[in-house]
């Protein structure tokens, strides 16, 4: 009797032990982020945004700062990268890889005009607590040198280009030309691809030597603005580890998206300057085919395009055909001003619903042609691919 109820006894002690370590850990499972700027005025919203995924992410927590205060608390399967931002303010932000740890980040903030509005930007940063934000500055550390070579090429190269900047200022075509064939120009232009040479393989042998862990996928994403299908074959020497992480699914979904040709679109979210929605099937009401054209003010192969869209929307227009452009312009005034410059015929809108994101739009300029009922028969696809699309076939 004696010797069952120590036994009984013991296994009492051992559960109470593997549930204080589990609670211990579940505890410890999380990281407190904590952010002091002295510089910050009491009531500023600061958001929390994931990284690293050429995703336009929404914010997944807000917070206040209070006595120059702010603090975020979470916890994350693996490290990850976020961007902490001022709300409203498009360029006051700075990064740090988050991890399940107390981390405290410092530094100064100051006040500077951009694009017509006040912008604050964080100097002098600091981050205690996170050893994978510490990992992440040594890797990242490349762009520092690289950034070298490229203010070192255009240095030893200089004299031809201001030759060619005063040129092109003073629209002066002939001289243009005569600098582009001399041999100072073949020098900068072999430099040049000399540098983006290094770049490339610069940025590829960081990856691979990370291939067997988050972190490859990881400076897979942050190195690379965009992927094209010639990143596949880096994705596929990644380790399975490597792959079923967070960021080696972001990467996979990023390389291999869905195709929706042939079935409902994966997006039909218009939204109006009015913050209304609009009906897709108020647009493609008797129509046979609707283009979803995405744009933005800055791109200039998009606003290049424009008059030859212009020109087949005019030709097709009274053949069932309608167009609605779709801005992913960050700022409204910037789409409003070249919205307005361009006047298009159709229907315009800025992205508020996340339309990019759905259809997997990574490089602009970008067509989709839908059916009037909402189904893709082409996605990622110039104007005349569209054109060959819609033409009657051969007899």
């Amino acid at each position: 009797m004696k010797q069952a109820l120590i036994k009984k006894v013991g296994y009492a002690m051992a559960a109470l032990l593997v549930a204080g370590s589990l609670y211990a850990f579940q505890r410890a499972a999380k990281y407190t982020l904590t952010g002091e700027f002295k510089e910050l005025a009491d009531g500023t919203k600061i958001e929390l945004i994931p990284g690293g995924t050429h995703k336009n992410e929404k914010p997944v927590a807000e917070t206040i700062v209070r006595n120059g205060k702010f603090v975020f608390t979470g916890n994350v399967s693996e490290p990850r990268i976020f961007v902490i931002k001022i709300a409203g303010e498009d360029y006051s932000r700075f990064r740090v890889m988050v991890e399940n740890a107390a981390i405290h980040v410092t530094g100064r903030v100051t006040a500077k005009e951009m694009n017509g509005s006040t912008s604050h930007q964080f100097n002098d940063l600091k981050v205690i607590g996170s050893k994978a934000h510490d990992e992440f500055l040594r890797k990242t550390s490349l762009r520092e040198r690289l950034e070298a070579l490229y203010k070192a090429y255009h240095d030893n190269n200089k004299e031809i280009l201001a030759q060619l900047d005063s040129a092109r200022v003073k629209k002066d075509t002939t001289l243009q030309k005569q600098l582009a064939a001399s041999d100072a120009y073949k020098k900068f232009a072999n430099d040049e691809k000399a540098f983006f040479t290094t770049v490339e393989d610069s940025i590829k042998g960081l990856i691979l030597a990370n291939k067997d862990s988050w972190w490859g996928p990881f400076l897979m994403l942050d190195q690379l603005n965009y992927f094209t299908p010639k990143e596949k074959a880096i994705f596929e020497q990644f380790s399975k580890e490597a792959k079923e992480s967070y960021y080696g699914k972001v990467v996979q979904a990023d390389l291999y998206p869905k195709s929706y040709v042939g079935l409902k679109a994966p997006s039909l979210a218009f939204v109006d300057s009015a913050q209304k929605p609009v009906s897709f099937a108020s647009i493609a009401k008797g129509k046979k085919y609707v283009v979803i054209d995405f744009w933005a003010s800055w791109c200039n192969p998009c606003r290049k395009a424009i008059p030859a869209l212009k020109q087949f929307y005019q030709e097709m227009s009274s053949n069932g055909i309608e167009i609605i452009s779709v801005s992913i312009d960050k700022k409204e005034a910037d789409w409003v001003k070249a919205n307005t410059a361009e006047a298009f015929p159709w229907h315009s809108y800025l992205d508020r619903a996340g339309l990019a994101d759905a259809y997997n739009v990574k490089a602009i300029p970008a067509m989709f042609l839908l059916t009037g009922e909402g189904k893709v028969v082409a996605e990622n696809v110039s104007l005349e691919e569209i054109k060959t699309k819609l033409s009657p076939p051969a007899p």
